[in-house]
This record gives C-alpha cells, sequence and structure tokens, in this order.
C-alpha cells in the first residue's frame, strides 16, 4: 500500500515572492499562523515581552508587525526576524518571530501583520496578569488528533477566559509533523469559525513535548515524514525561554542512544534540544517548571536533579509552584500506570515546596491523593522505575480541609480522544493513589489563583464540573 505523505496542502515551492502574493487569492499565507508566546528576553521594570512566533513561505524583507498596546495612540512597529527555515520536498518553511515588548501587565494589546503592505493577519490580546492579580490558567493535553471533541476543548478553553494556556503534552497526532500541526492544530487551536477557536493568537500558550510530539514514523504508519526536516515540528512551532539544562555532549549521547526518536532529535538539534523543552518561567505569583518526561531522558541523572533544583529555587519568593511534564508517575491508565520512572523526582518536588504536578499521557482526567512518595535505598531505588513507599493525606478534601499535606497529581489528558469504554479506570479500577477520576467526557483545566487561594476546576465541554478542589494558604 502507498503510503501517503505529510506534506501540507497548499504549500509552495521555493519561487518568485511576488508571483506567490499575487496567487494567495484570499487563502493563508501561513503555514502555521501566529502564535503567542512568552519571549526568551528578560524586560525589566515590570514590562512584559511577548514573541509572536508564525511559519510561513515569503520571506522576511516583505512582512510587517505593528503593535498597538493599551492606553496607546500610535501603532509601534516591531523588527521581524527569520529565525531558521527549513525544506520539506522543494517547499522551504520560514519561521519568523516578532518581539513585542514594553507591555504592561496585564494589559490588553492589539497587533496586526502584512505583506508587502496588505494585511493578512490582526487580533487582539492580552499579557499575563502580574504578581498580586489574580490568574486564570487552561490547562489540557493529547488535543490535536483530528477527534471533533478537541473543537469543544478549544472552544470551552477560550470561553474560560485565560490568561495563559499550558499544553501538557502530546499536542498533534500522530508524529509530531508539520502537515499534523497544520491539519489538527492550527485550524482549531488558533482558528475561527466553526471548527477553531482564537486561543493562540490571543493568550500566551507554553507547552511540554509528549511521546507523540517527538516519535519517527515507523514503516507501519500511513502518514510518512517526506524527510528528516519534517520531524519533531514541536521544537520549530514553539519558542521558549532559554534557560533549560545543559548536559555533557557524551552524558547525553548515552543517555538517548537506547531510544531511536531520541537519537534522531540529537542529530537533528544536537545536544542542546534539551534546553528547548525543558525550562522555567514566572508568571504573577506562580512559578512553572516544564519538563520533557519523554523517555530518551533519564530524569535518575544527578546533573538533571541538580538543575531541576536550582530551577525549583527561583521561584522561591512565588506563592505557587508548578511543574508539567507528559508522562505522570501516578495514574490509573490500564496502559502507562506501570510506567512510573517519572517519580524519581518526586522528593524533589516535596523538597521544593511543589504544590501540583500536571500531566496529560492518559486520555482522561485524574486527580491524585495529596501524596509524599519515599524512594528506597539500594537497587530498588535506582531502578529505571523506582521502587518506594507512599504516604497519602486522606484528609485533605478541598472543601473544607484545604491545607494538603504533600504534592497533588493531576492528569488532564481528555483534550482529544478519550480513553475506550473498555479500559476505562471507572471500570477495571483505580490506583492507590487516586482520588477522582473523569474518564467519560472531554474536559480541560481551570486554574485560578488568587493571592494565597488556589481553585482548579475540571470543566467538560457542556461546562459541567468533572471535579473541584480549593487549597488555602492564608
Amino acid at each position: 500500500m502507498k503510503r501517503k505523505s505529510n506534506l501540507p496542502s497548499g504549500a509552495r515551492p521555493v519561487g518568485n515572492d511576488k508571483a506567490r502574493i499575487n496567487s494567495l487569492r484570499g487563502e493563508s499565507p501561513f503555514v502555521i499562523k501566529p502564535l503567542l508566546q512568552f519571549a526568551p528576553e528578560a524586560e525589566s521594570d515590570g514590562a512584559v515581552a511577548i514573541e509572536l512566533v508564525w511559519i510561513a513561505h515569503v520571506k522576511r524583507s516583505l512582512w510587517k508587525v505593528e503593535y498597538l498596546a493599551e492606553g496607546a495612540v500610535s501603532w509601534i512597529v516591531c523588527d521581524v526576524e527569520k529565525v531558521d527555515s527549513v525544506t520539506i520536498k522543494d517547499n522551504e518553511f520560514k519561521r519568523f518571530r516578532a518581539l513585542l515588548k514594553g507591555l504592561k501587565p496585564g494589559s490588553a494589546f492589539e497587533y496586526r501583520v502584512s505583506i508587502a503592505g496588505q494585511q493578512v493577519f490582526a487580533a487582539s490580546a492580552k499579557t499575563p496578569p502580574g504578581s498580586g492579580c489574580k490568574t486564570t490558567v487552561a490547562l489540557f493535553g493529547d488535543f490535536a488528533d483530528g477527534d471533533p471533541e478537541a473543537t469543544k476543548v478549544a472552544k470551552g478553553a477560550y470561553k474560560a477566559n485565560a490568561d495563559m494556556v499550558i499544553l501538557v503534552g502530546d499536542v498533534v497526532y500522530n508524529n509530531g509533523l508539520y502537515g499534523e500541526y497544520r491539519k489538527h492544530f492550527d485550524p482549531v487551536y488558533n482558528g475561527d469559525g466553526e471548527r477553531g477557536a482564537p486561543i493562540g493568537r490571543s493568550v500566551v500558550t507554553a507547552a511540554v513535548p509528549g511521546n507523540h510530539d517527538v516519535r519517527v514514523p515507523d514503516r507501519f504508519d500511513f502518514i510518512q515524514h517526506a524527510s528528516d526536516a519534517d520531524l519533531f515540528a514541536f521544537f520549530r512551532i514553539f519558542r521558549h525561554p532559554n534557560n533549560g539544562p545543559k548536559l555533557d555532549a557524551d552524558v547525553l549521547s548515552k543517555m538517548v542512544e537506547r531510544e531511536r526518536d531520541g537519537q534522531k532529535l540529537l542529530k537533528l538539534y544536537g545536544p542542546d534540544f534539551i534546553k528547548l523543552s525543558n525550562y522555567y518561567f514566572r508568571q504573577g505569583d506562580s512559578f512553572w517548571v516544564m519538563l520533557d518526561a519523554n523517555e530518551y531522558l533519564d530524569w535518575r541523572n544527578p546533573d538533571l536533579h541538580k538543575w531541576l533544583e536550582k530551577a525549583l529555587a527561583k521561584g522561591a519568593d512565588c506563592t505557587w509552584k508548578f511543574v508539567c511534564f507528559h508522562q505522570p508517575g501516578f495514574n490509573s491508565d490500564a496502559k502507562y500506570k506501570t510506567d512510573t520512572r517519572m517519580r524519581v523526582l518526586s522528593p524533589i518536588f516535596e523538597a521544593s515546596g511543589v504544590d501540583i504536578v500536571f500531566s496529560g499521557h492518559c486520555h482522561f482526567y485524574e486527580r491524585s491523593y495529596p501524596l509524599k512518595y519515599k524512594i528506597k535505598s539500594g537497587k530498588a531505588g535506582r531502578k529505571l522505575n523506582p521502587e518506594g513507599t507512599m504516604v497519602l493525606d486522606k484528609v485533605f478534601d478541598g472543601d473544607k480541609n484545604n491545607k494538603p499535606q504533600g504534592v497533588i497529581y493531576i492528569v488532564s489528558g481528555a483534550g482529544g480522544l478519550l480513553v475506550t469504554k473498555g479500559m476505562r479506570p471507572s471500570s477495571h479500577g483505580k490506583v492507590e493513589s487516586s482520588f477522582k477520576i473523569g474518564d467519560r467526557k472531554n474536559s480541560f483545566t481551570v486554574l485560578s489563583l488568587d493571592g494565597k487561594v488556589l481553585t482548579l476546576r475540571q470543566v467538560d465541554t457542556a461546562g459541567g464540573e468533572v471535579d473541584k478542589f480549593l487549597i488555602d494558604k492564608n
């Protein structure tokens, strides 16, 4: 059977830009439309810098980006930078960015994008709030797989009026290719009309990579990558703060050589690829550490531990600390509950005062009891899936008792295709650490931070509550 190419429809071969512009005729010039992200550059004096990232074919000199800050009377023109480009089957995919500087925290702004004087994109957006202000975060994973329910998740998250969106991995299916982003992510997460919602253009997004985001297709896949340049689109569509760990090249090579996907990633991006998928940022009164939990990284490595401890220490003055990675160490998934390797980091989370760890991977919602995990000494604790004992806080109910003794682990992987009926945890049973399961409806997490009070709601696509709890640090 002939395998289908992944090359995005509507892609234009490298050629004359003027002819390409004249041939648009209302068609989007973008491979991936502008997506708001945190800028790698830090601002001073309490200002906020937002980065606009997009992928297209038209050369840099023809683009123009302008923005209008809240309360301003004139538009500011910002530089457009070509970050890099890849060529896939004679089609050049150029990645561009524009830095919107000097914005106030929690303020509205407008921006517009033009090609050769012709406006091709415009949006209204907002910056995340600063310290001391209430913040709302929408969070979900396992999203852009083509399932119609993903559109409902996107629309629901957009209606939540979030100040920031976190994607906890498996952003697209099945192999993280450019065409899959164009087909299933861009029209839904940054879309218009019935199929999508304009989240990506109006709210800052941060993401971690899941296993499908870094997967190299095998010969049995119907969709094939056109070339190596077609792989790992996650690492070009998303740009994050440049503060990830740096490992010795030989150490990293030995770590990833057992995994085909890791070998290919190392070949294409070099040892600095881990700085692109592991990072941290401060947002208002909260501190976020984002980790790559894919199998090519071994989080037993002491140098990775040191980086994580130092990263979490940078948020010591924040009221709230959160960690995100794709594959959860505690879950009731029949397929994944024996994959417990990320538990090796639990003692670091506890010692660093992490409040909640968010993951995806399992296609449902799950909340653990607040827990503390003690790794066994000796060989048992040094296994890839470490052995240990857990202490569960069964007094915490998130209502009358709202001071948890331990870290809460949330799985929010109900963004797309749900776990099949026969594999539901509610049917075959929960693990010891599990407090709440929501495996029958698509849903997303809404996190509200108001001073020292945190409220987490898991909301289904009809607006109903799957779960709700409160943490009060007063």
